[in-house]
């Protein structure tokens, strides 16, 4: 292998010209760790809110003495 075609097999890829696409918002979530932290503390106030919620709605009446 000579020294040009060496070269070209180690060179970095060229960067794509950015495009006008936006950006999808799982992208931009994941791409992001304090968006990813507050999303997770998010999911887990409103699942286990709502878990606690449901457990209180379902206990039968405690029997005055």
């Amino acid at each position: 292998m000579d020294d040009a075609a060496r070269q070209d097999a180690q060179a970095p890829p060229p960067n794509d010209p950015p495009s006008d696409e936006p950006i999808p918002v799982w992208q931009r979530l994941f791409d992001s760790p304090f968006l990813l932290l507050i999303a997770g503390i998010v999911v887990m106030f409103v699942f286990f809110t709502g878990w606690g919620v449901l457990e209180i709605m379902s206990l039968e009446p405690a029997p005055l003495p």
